[in-house]
């Protein structure tokens, strides 16, 4: 069988449409490797096969050199991570008769999966736009108010029900959204079309398509078809929450970040896709210096930041960020304004991750002051471990505390200090390009 003729049998056979690939290759695993497991990064082009430890180094042998779209092969803990030429990919298992292999595609559009990164599912306001209140009178509208709340399969059911009444160019285009989530980009690209022919929705299927058709996504006039300028106020989200998706695949996080943030307050984009907006800017927090300090200002601007989806990850990003640019005591106050928030689970973890971080800014007042406070709050045999212990004798030999002690700051009080410590620790890295990007 030639290459060609290879690529359109492998196209043929999996889902992706044949019109969306561009090449393909069929990576066999030995049978031992049944039970491998499959996971996405497209951001950073990878995409990771977990396995058992055992089976890492042959795994690893075999897959080197296997592969033009995934040629770089790297062993982890468990893991052997494909490095990949495009975030353009798609990868899945296949179970067939010739045994267990990976099936790469590289497509001509960004991957859509849901755990590939694909579009957020962005909420309507049926009330902003005159539709009704929750749980809404008409099919569509309850088919919006089902899935605000996450019940998809009744929002579907109130979709089918609207567009078998009448043209309804909303339950169209959700109707286009969960089939696109359902790895079925034809049938999503038939809704949105018949969504195409009405205002307001036409703008929105408009960008959706575009998003499926690679001479639009690699054309000069994605700006105008995101442009939010004449669209009801209560569909902004939408467009702006997919062309954040767009920059971030183009390897720009920190720029990602920084919009995100702008929208997370009051009546901005954000709101109607808190958890999305959140990874994302968690993202920039894991960006390397001097990006991750750029990230770690961000956070500090960031509405709630204390409260919400991902708020500890987010708090423990930042001040592992606050740390690596030189300011361990800020690092330290953040984590202790949120010791009330952790969960018992965690809580010796994070008072020694405190109390080590005081220690690191020779501040052995707050130091001690933690480690009492540990002694009324964890068990005994705690306490006794060699950690605990080491800890102990660690602030007994500190040094004495600065002469004026830093107190911990309030929540939202706290944007002076850390910014003169963010500036400090900018004059001392070295000058670099600070756009995020991805590896």
């Amino acid at each position: 069988m030639t290459p060609s003729v290879a690529i359109v049998a492998l196209a043929l056979s999996a889902h992706p449409p044949l019109a969306l690939v561009r090449d393909a290759e069929r990576l066999d695993l030995p049978a031992s490797a049944t039970n491998a497991r499959i996971e996405a990064r497209p951001l950073s082009k990878e995409w990771v096969l977990h396995v058992p430890a055992a089976q890492v180094a042959a795994l690893v042998k075999r897959l080197c050199n296997a592969s033009r779209l995934c040629p770089e092969v790297v062993a982890g803990a468990g893991q052997v991570i494909l490095r990949c030429v495009s975030a353009r990919l798609r990868a899945d298992m296949t179970h067939d008769s010739g045994g267990p292999a990976v099936i790469l595609f590289r497509l001509s559009v960004l991957p859509w999966r849901p755990d590939e990164e694909g579009p957020p599912l962005v909420a309507f306001d049926t009330v902003a736009l005159h539709l009704g209140a929750c749980p809404g009178e008409t099919s569509d509208v309850r088919g919006e108010c089902a899935l605000a709340a996450g019940k998809l399969d009744e929002a579907r059911t109130h979709f089918e029900e609207s567009v078998r009444a009448g043209p309804s160019p909303l339950a169209e285009l959700r109707l286009g959204d969960l089939a696109l989530r359902d790895d079925d980009p034809d049938a999503a690209s038939a809704h949105w079309r018949h969504a195409r022919g009405a205002a307001p929705w036409s703008r929105l299927a408009n960008a959706r398509q575009c998003e499926l058709d690679a001479r639009c996504l690699d054309s000069d006039t994605l700006e105008s078809v995101y442009d939010t300028t004449p669209v009801d106020r209560a569909l902004r989200a939408d467009l702006l929450l997919r062309r954040a998706r767009l920059t971030l695949f183009q390897g720009e996080i920190l720029e990602t970040a920084r919009r995100l943030t702008a929208e997370s307050g009051p009546g901005g984009a954000c709101l109607s896709a808190l958890p999305w907006c959140r990874r994302l800017i968690l993202m920039a927090l894991q960006l390397p210096q001097p990006a991750g300090t750029e990230a770690l200002a961000l956070y500090l601007e960031l509405p709630g930041r204390r409260d919400g989806p991902l708020a500890l990850e987010l708090l423990r990003a930042a001040a592992l960020q606050a740390e690596r640019a030189g300011a361990p005591e800020y690092a330290a106050n953040l984590l202790a304004a949120a010791t009330g928030d952790i969960p018992a689970a965690e809580l010796a973890a994070h008072l020694r991750r405190v109390t080590e971080l005081y220690l690191a800014a020779l501040d052995r007042a707050h130091a001690d002051e933690i480690v009492r406070f540990a002694g009324s709050r964890l068990p005994a045999s705690t306490l006794r471990s060699p950690v605990w212990e080491a800890l102990k004798r660690a602030v007994r030999a500190a040094p004495s505390p600065p002469t004026t002690p830093v107190t911990p700051p309030a929540e939202d009080a706290d944007l002076a200090s850390a910014h003169a410590a963010l500036a400090a620790a900018r004059i001392a890295l070295p000058t670099a390009d600070k756009k995020g990007t991805s590896p």
